[in-house]
């Protein structure tokens, strides 16, 4: 079977890459990255007065998340400093001419994507032609909690600590909405740091992935549930990510997040799909 992984170059795209290769040999790596983007400099005002204004959120918060996030990026490399298989792509957008070049040569049977930028219809279009079946992870229990920049956090601010948890689903042209195969709430105990925390949801984001897809190198039948089964769905977007948003996340983890907390102990989530059913 050929399976080409598409994913960031980030170290917890390497440890997702690694974890997926010892069980499973990856065909071709496609790593995006960041500094071949050339559309990164193109911003208008309003996104320049974005990032300053999260500059100043990030200055106010102590800069708690830039380092919890760099932390755990550091953490995973130095347990994971490469790739399994040297990519055989490093692009700046994962919708570029090379990389459907390579699928169409390729012939996939799966395409494991893993935080690269929204994959178009052309290119969605292309790995389907062959039958090819594209399967994408989201840290983030969809359809309830979906989109960026962190769903964690997000939960965090609402205190939903019962939505924080991965999604595994089946590929589409949305924002974290195609069909799902699998949801799960993430083990915790309560007495997590916000460090640690980060780190639990990633490590699960891992192993529910990689539990999905060695289900589908068996064989196995996979569910495919459309979102708009479930209710509330809701999207959260980067831009709306605020200095208000990052203050009242900390405030409630220091607070709340803990194990008598009725925010930690009460259900939140109305249903899940389980990889089992």
């Amino acid at each position: 079977m050929k399976i080409i992984l598409l994913c960031g170059d980030q170290g917890n795209q390497k440890a997702l890459a690694n974890k997926i290769n010892k069980k499973i040999k990856i065909s071709s790596i496609v790593a995006l990255t960041q500094s071949l983007n050339t559309d990164k400099n193109k911003r208008n005002l309003k996104q320049i007065i974005d990032r300053i204004l999260k500059a100043f959120g990030a200055i106010i918060t102590l800069s708690i998340y830039r380092r919890v996030w760099f932390g755990m990026l550091g953490y995973y490399e130095k347990k994971y400093p490469s790739f399994p298989i040297k990519p055989i792509l490093s692009v700046g957008n994962i919708n570029d001419q090379a990389v459907l070049d390579l699928v169409e040569k390729e012939k996939p049977d799966l395409v494991i994507v893993s935080g690269t930028n929204l994959l178009k219809t052309h290119l969605i279009q292309v790995i389907r032609k062959n039958n090819g079946k594209i399967v994408n992870l989201h840290t983030g229990i969809s359809p309830y909690v979906k989109g960026g920049p962190n769903c964690t956090n997000w939960c965090l601010y609402l205190k939903e600590f019962g939505m924080i948890g991965n999604t595994v689903m089946w590929l589409d042209e949305g924002i974290d909405s195609g069909n799902i195969i699998s949801t799960e709430q993430t083990p915790l105990a309560g007495h997590e740091s916000f460090f640690e925390l980060h780190i639990k949801v990633m490590d699960h984001a891992h192993d529910l992935y990689l539990r999905v897809i060695l289900s589908f190198i068996e064989g196995k039948e996979l569910n495919n549930v459309p979102q708009d089964s479930f209710q509330p769905s809701r999207l959260f977007l980067s831009k709306d990510w605020g200095l208000k948003h990052m203050v009242f996340c900390l405030i409630n983890f220091y607070l709340f997040f803990k194990p008598d907390s009725k925010y930690f102990t009460s259900p939140s989530v109305p249903n899940l799909v389980r990889l089992e059913d």
